[in-house]
């Protein structure tokens, strides 16, 4: 059997430190193959929160040959802008594997320097067929209707089986804050980001604690019970086949909460459809559909009460990616986070107080 070493043979991406040559050697280890050759490796150019990368190859094995296609996740160079850990992201889909929730097979999880060299740390999950995108889902004309609310009770479906999965016997508990009550979701929430800001601010932030002190003083009653919350969630962040979400991913906001917190974050599912002066679709329809597959009534109050929250995400997202420009890094899209969506937080922060009547950023906003 030849070496690994001496029979790869190599695709290359230019530009970048994620090289098809050192991804094929650490595959072929993984998959003990006399060859391995990565004819894919493709940055996937949505989202700021860390790296994907869609990754194909051809392997050999004595006198099989096989392909596969995985998904490679791992930190910008200055690490994530969110709270959770790239190693709790790994256990999150790891968990959820043995549960109904359906999420893409997670492999493997690299942090060893004699593996690594110069890389960062990464894991691989099973690439699953589909689609992020939805053909016409934006197109205004009334045809498409159905469409819009065929994938948004699809995606309430799914949200339901997160909600109603037991975290306790998954052990969510050793990897998430466990809120002492459901009516401790928001604070819970509200003390996770702040540290974390404080931790990091690069400027006096007035507005964070005047809006702090509003949302301690103005929670939701946190439900009937703790339940899983995905975070970020909708279009652009699930996996789509035949009109059927087959994977739910990106889990960087994943907490133990409020359920009305993933009805805030929605991304475009619940934008409203409205035919003859009737709604069809939208958040309250949503949370009807919700109520008869659960038996769990969400207040659209407190849908909106998180939604004003997640300024405080946006302000953390910015001071994180400011800290990171600080200390050297040069991506742009850091530039972007430390100004633009500073603004965009802000002015969550200062809707929620009373500071202004504009409506407040739209999520897919970051």
């Amino acid at each position: 059997m030849t070496s690994v070493a001496a029979a790869i043979v190599t695709a290359k991406a230019p530009g970048d430190d994620l090289d098809a040559g050192f991804v094929a050697g650490w595959l072929g280890k993984r998959l003990a193959c006399d060859t391995v050759r990565v004819t894919e490796l493709v940055k996937f150019p949505r989202g700021v929160s860390r790296e994907t990368w869609f990754l194909s190859c051809e392997w050999t094995r004595g006198k099989y040959t096989g392909t596969d296609r995985f998904i490679l996740r791992r930190d910008l160079p200055g690490g994530s802008i969110c709270l959770g850990e790239l190693r709790a992201e790994y256990e999150i889909y790891r968990r959820l594997g043995q549960s109904h929730v359906p999420v893409a097979e997670t492999l493997w999880y690299e942090d060893d320097p004699r593996e690594l060299g110069d890389h960062r740390e990464f894991f691989v999950r099973r690439h699953v067929e589909g689609d992020w995108n939805i053909p016409n889902l934006f197109d205004p004309d009334p045809r498409y209707n159905p469409l819009r609310i065929d994938i948004g009770r699809e995606h309430v479906r799914k949200l339901a089986l997160v909600h109603g999965c037991d975290w306790r016997a998954l052990r969510f508990d050793e990897i998430l804050e466990v809120p002492p009550s459901p009516a401790d979701s928001a604070r819970c929430r509200i003390e996770a980001v702040t540290r974390e800001i404080d931790r990091l601010a690069v400027e006096p932030l007035p507005l964070v604690t005047e809006a702090v002190e509003w949302f301690l003083a103005h929670q939701p009653s946190g439900g009937e019970r703790i339940c899983l919350i995905k975070g970020t969630n909708g279009f652009g962040e699930e996996v789509f086949r035949n009109g059927e979400i087959v994977a739910l991913s990106d889990w960087e906001l994943c907490c133990l909460g409020d359920p009305a917190m993933d009805f805030a974050l929605v991304q475009s599912f619940l934008d409203d459809v409205i035919e003859d002066g009737k709604q069809l679709w939208g958040l309250q329809p949503a949370l009807d559909y919700y109520q008869t597959l659960t038996g769990q009534v969400i207040a659209p109050q407190a849908v909106d009460y998180y939604r004003h929250l997640y300024g405080l995400y946006r302000v953390q997202y910015s001071q994180t990616a400011a800290h990171q420009l600080e200390n050297g890094d040069k991506l742009c899209r850091l530039a972007w986070l430390s100004a633009e969506v500073l603004q965009l937080g802000q002015r969550a922060l200062a809707s929620a107080i009373g500071c202004t009547n504009t409506e407040i950023p739209r999520m897919g906003q970051r």
